[in-house]
């Protein structure tokens, strides 16, 4: 389906309220953007394949409109809970699907209050017209059912830190403040062991990474980390992403003999490999 500069200018909200559940916005109760800073997601990715970007949003301001109503938090009995509203940003393809932007606000008014958010989450799926997507429980990106449909997997978790963390992180094995990263994603069938109905006894999924050496560190990308000022000078951040051509499964593991697979070489997202591998890929 394709995503309009309409929709996407509009962020594509769709949100949760606590536990509420799903609703849409109303005319009445529209975002203000008028002091957010927009940021972006963007780079190369295969045409059948689209990123998305998965935040919460928390109220940040000392007002009853920003907390959740006679809910008080069961760790000391006496704070509020702040009210939270999730959303998830749909790439905008470009280019004939082989670039992406992802844009969304990094803060913004809403019935008397400002929600704004410490990161979020990086997914990708393959690009399917497939019914089952649009039904229960398949629409709930979160659960296993979706595998059994099309490849997907979370990229990465960023977070927003103080500044002061930025020295704790520098010497660490997570990212920090990183302003491109080259994704390769490698396709992994697996046995069903959740018994997916018509699932065919395949479960499928993404595995993406990108490993580096940096001032004689190795790198992994699983949670990576900003400081606020560097989050807020650098608006903009570039994924390139590259998935596998062939499908394998994970090495040692019985799904291979049974779907006569390839087993996927780990030591090839070392980070004193990964450079190498991603611009070759794997046919």
């Amino acid at each position: 389906m394709k995503i309009s500069k309409k929709n996407t200018a509009l962020c594509l909200f769709v949100m949760v309220l606590g536990a509420a559940g799903y609703f849409y916005l109303t005319q009445n109760d529209k975002p203000d953007y008028s002091e957010t800073q927009w940021r972006t997601f963007y780079g190369e990715k295969p045409v059948d394949y689209r990123p998305e970007f998965w935040v919460t949003y928390y109220g940040s301001e000392d007002k009853s409109a920003c907390y959740k109503s006679g809910v008080i938090s069961v760790v000391n009995g006496t704070s509020k809970v702040e009210k939270e509203i999730y959303q998830e940003f749909i790439a905008e393809e470009t280019n004939g699907g082989k670039n992406y932007v992802i844009r969304y606000p990094d803060k913004f008014k809403q019935n008397g209050c400002v929600y704004s958010s410490g990161g979020g989450k990086i997914y990708i799926e393959e690009k399917s017209n497939d019914p089952r997507l649009t039904q229960e429980p398949y629409s709930d990106k979160t659960k296993v059912y979706r595998w059994a449909v099309v490849y997907a997997g979370r990229v990465t978790t960023i977070s927003v830190r103080p500044d002061s963390a930025e020295e704790e992180f520098k010497m660490g094995p997570m990212y920090i403040n990183k302003p491109k990263y080259n994704v390769f994603c490698t396709k992994l069938n697996d046995e069903d062991d959740f018994n997916i109905k018509n699932s065919g006894g395949v479960f499928r999924r993404l595995w993406c990474s990108s490993n580096s050496i940096e001032h004689g560190i190795k790198k992994y990308m699983q949670f990576d980390t900003y400081t606020r000022s560097f989050w807020n000078a650098h608006p903009n951040i570039e994924f390139n992403f590259k998935v596998s051509h062939k499908i394998y499964c994970k090495k040692g593991n019985s799904s291979c003999a049974k779907f006569n697979l390839p087993e996927f070489n780990p030591k090839l997202l070392n980070p004193e490999n990964f450079a190498e591998f991603y611009n070759k890929g794997d046919e």
